[in-house]
């Protein structure tokens, strides 16, 4: 029974409720009586929060309690190893010891038939030296396209895999090395399995510092040495780190399908020609063609422009796809037809991002997604030095529906010449009172209303970024707005049309953000800027720093940025 049974290996480290579901999720299979866990809990950060300690502490006494396996063996490190040296260690350690290993971490949720599956093809492949990888992930592909449960990939993967000590020997920790080797045998288009992953892009930067990525130069690893990953055509796990609750991934657009079990069947050792089918039919900005011109791309522009104009295509895809509907009559019209939203977990998702970036862990947040590089708005920046310029070094920000402060993490580097900076957010109740306990600080503060802002400090800016839109009388706002003489006006990402009058759509936020569409208005421009110049003078008027663009109901839409003086 001990060598029918491959040891568990699970990674965990600051996620109470991940862990509870991971371990929850794995104790139904009916191999978990019969099997060893060993549990790797990471240590903490030298800058670890109250509540990132508490959080540790609370998964170690989760992982301590666990007594639903064979054996569970808990290794508590005292200072933080990271992901990567963590799994490194941990899946030497073992597999040296047993031959073989079954790795999770603590955001892959297996289903009741995950062990045996495993296991099964564990023992299934053993003496298959062309095979040195088991994966129990795959994208929601059109299963009924083929006949197979499984298929096989050149390299590895890392969402709920396994492997034997002849195959983990092979792995090699230098990324340059790899890399060099990739080159020199001009396989990159085929390591990035067929022009459809950017993994060069990736091993790069492990290479570089950017990452530290165990699982691209595992890959990489058993790529070169030509061994072959086993996949399931339907998931037996659900990553749901997908949250932005991990360091490392919050592909949220990502769909997953899981099935309960599998009948696994021995095929011939050689890549599938249906996976890179079926994966083109479902992300096909993904696809060789789309790879290819990044590629080209790379060769006439700098990295920075490159990962700038991955956001932007990312944001193009995403308004083809329906973002916005509709031309309705009134906003409560408008409204029947949206689902809403989930206030709290969009809190959530936002706190999640941004203690992120407040803490270093992340460079950017924009509507909680995490970005590997700020996108800055030029436009914006200046403006607001101009209006310190203008005001003795000083500057004070009313920012109307500023989140938790992303516009503030955003900017703040560029603006730590200002004498007096003060940030002041108006917010709905329930990010002011998060705002306050997690963010607020001697520049951040947060408000319920202007009036209580107005009652402490005296903004020279009002920043408006991507509300105007939102409001259901955006006109009679404005006149609100005015009225406060606040010395600039500043509108950043603010959707506006060229043509015709106002349109009242419904927008469809991306899932891969958060699950919820509300009512947008389209702004006619000549209309929105002639209401604020009834007091103000236009001073900028310029397409947002994302440069988008859409054509709605035959009408051109762009992202403006618009500055105003009061006159």
């Amino acid at each position: 029974m001990e060598n029918r049974y491959a040891p568990i290996v699970l990674f965990v480290y600051n996620r109470p409720y991940h862990t509870k579901q991971v371990l929850n999720a794995l104790a139904i299979n009916a191999e978990a009586i019969d099997s060893e866990l060993w549990i790797y809990c990471d240590g903490e950060k030298t800058d670890a929060t109250l509540e990132g300690k508490k959080n540790i502490a609370e998964v170690r006494n989760i992982v301590r309690a666990e007594n639903r396996f064979k054996t569970v063996t808990v290794v508590e490190q005292q200072n933080n190893r990271g992901l990567a040296n963590s799994i490194i260690t941990g899946v030497s350690e073992i597999v040296n010891k047993k031959g073989k290993v079954i790795v999770l971490e603590d955001d892959i949720v297996p289903s009741p038939g995950f062990l045996k599956y495993m296991n099964d093809a564990l023992a299934l492949y053993e003496t298959e030296e062309a095979v040195g990888c088991i994966h129990a992930w795959n994208y929601s592909l059109d299963a009924n396209s083929t006949n197979a449960t499984t298929f096989f990939l050149r390299g590895a993967d890392c969402w709920g895999w396994a492997t034997w000590k002849r195959a983990w020997q092979l792995f090699e920790p230098d990324g340059k090395k790899l890399l060099t080797e990739l080159t020199a045998k001009k396989q990159t288009y085929s390591f990035e399995r067929n022009g459809t992953h950017p993994f060069v892009e990736m091993l790069k930067e492990q290479i570089s510092g950017k990452n530290n990525s165990w699982a691209i130069r595992w890959h990489a690893s058993l790529f070169l040495k030509n061994k072959y990953c086993l996949h399931p055509v339907r998931s037996l796990v659900t990553n749901i780190g997908l949250d932005g609750s991990g360091t490392h991934s919050t592909d949220a657009y990502l769909k997953q399908r899981t099935q309960q079990k599998i009948e696994l069947q021995k095929i011939p050792v050689e890549e599938s020609d249906w996976f890179f089918k079926e994966y083109e039919k479902l992300y096909p900005a993904k696809n060789g063609t789309a790879m290819h011109l990044k590629n080209m791309l790379k060769k006439i522009l700098p990295e920075k422009t490159i990962r700038t104009s991955k956001i932007i295509i990312n944001q193009l895809r995403q308004q083809k796809n329906n973002m916005w509907s509709g031309n309705y009559k009134s906003w409560k019209e408008a409204q029947e037809k949206c689902t809403g939203y989930d206030s709290a977990l969009i809190l959530e998702k936002c706190k999640t991002a941004l203690l992120k970036v407040k803490n270093g862990e992340a460079v950017y947040e924009r509507d909680s997604v995490l970005f590997d590089e700020i996108q800055y708005s030029w436009a914006l920046l200046a403006g607001l030095q101009k209006a310190a310029l203008e005001n003795d070094g000083k500057l004070c920000v009313l920012d109307f529906g500023g989140s938790l402060g992303s516009s503030f993490y955003q900017n703040k580097d560029f603006l730590s010449g200002v004498k007096n900076l003060e940030w002041c957010i108006v917010e709905q109740p329930h990010f002011v009172d998060c705002g306050k306990k997690y963010f607020e600080d001697g520049q951040l503060k947060f408000y319920h209303t202007i009036e209580a802002c107005l009652e402490k400090h005296t903004p020279n800016v009002l920043l408006l970024a991507s509300v105007i839109n939102y409001l259901e009388e955006p006109y009679w706002w404005i006149e609100k707005f005015i009225q406060l003489k606040i010395p600039y006006i500043l509108l950043d990402r603010t959707v506006c049309i060229d043509a015709g009058k106002d349109i009242l759509t419904v927008q469809n936020v991306p899932e891969k953000i958060y699950r919820a569409s509300y009512p947008c208005w389209l702004l006619n421009s000549s209309r929105l800027k002639n209401a604020f110049e009834l007091k103000y003078k236009l001073l900028a008027d310029t397409i947002d720093y994302l440069n988008l663009k859409m054509e709605y109901e035959n009408k051109e839409a762009t992202w403006r940025f618009l500055m105003f003086k009061l006159s």
